[in-house]
């Protein structure tokens, strides 16, 4: 780790960051917030990163298997090869000094919202809540580039949430808990806003239930 070496307090405390990460991770593709090893999460200590390996699964991932980069050069510091989508987690990190995790989803109802290039809404009393609103969307740019991380850090600013347009989702947090449950907050969000606009596909079976005693009440 460059630099002066960290307090024993201190590295206990980086290595409850790893753990949480690797925590995270492994719940990913279980919660539908993944499928497979797309998606990717990182933690902070101090000035490096710790970010999860490219096209690694995630069901079996523990603290050692994060690769560790330095925040302010961008350099792979140990072993492995970090997912690709690094830039963006640096570049949140660089412009918050607050943040601890950055995760990036591609859960199913808030990505396809990131299509249609406007704010998540209605914002829901959830959002408020835990802090998250307002949710953004960024400018599409490609995957994996300077670009795409420069659209995400300056459109997310101080806020916690921001869909990556044509693409998916970014939360970020103190903790990699705090991160995670911004994330689900956000799906949840995403979940009715569609139903809002008529159009949830995994709702269809609620949506024919609610018509139905609809019409037998009014038949009644």
């Amino acid at each position: 780790m460059p630099g002066r070496r960290r307090s024993r307090r201190a590295r206990i405390a980086d290595h409850a960051l790893l753990r949480g990460a690797a925590e995270v991770a492994r719940t990913l593709e279980p919660e539908g917030l993944v499928v497979g090893t797309v998606g990717n999460v990182s933690v902070r200590t101090g000035p490096t990163v710790h970010v999860t390996p490219t096209r690694t699964g995630y069901a079996a991932m523990c603290a050692r298997d994060l690769v560790m980069v330095d925040v302010a050069s961008g350099v792979v510091l140990g072993a492995g090869t970090p997912s690709r989508e690094l830039p963006l987690h640096l570049a949140v990190y660089r412009a918050r000094p607050d943040v601890g995790c950055v995760l990036h989803t591609h859960s199913v109802a808030a990505t396809a919202w990131s299509f249609l290039d406007e704010p998540l809404q209605p914002e829901l009393e959830d959002l408020a809540y835990h802090g998250i609103a307002p949710v953004r969307t960024s400018p599409h740019a490609d995957a994996g580039t300077e670009a795409l991380a420069t659209a995400a850090a300056t459109t997310l600013g101080p806020d916690t949430a921001v869909l990556l347009g044509r693409h998916g989702v970014l939360t970020v947090g103190a903790t990699p808990a705090d991160a995670l449950l911004a994330a689900r907050v956000v799906e949840r969000q995403a979940r009715v806003a569609w139903l809002v606009r008529g159009a949830a596909p995994w709702a269809t079976g609620v949506a024919s239930a609610v018509l139905d005693d609809v019409a037998g009440s009014s038949t009644g």
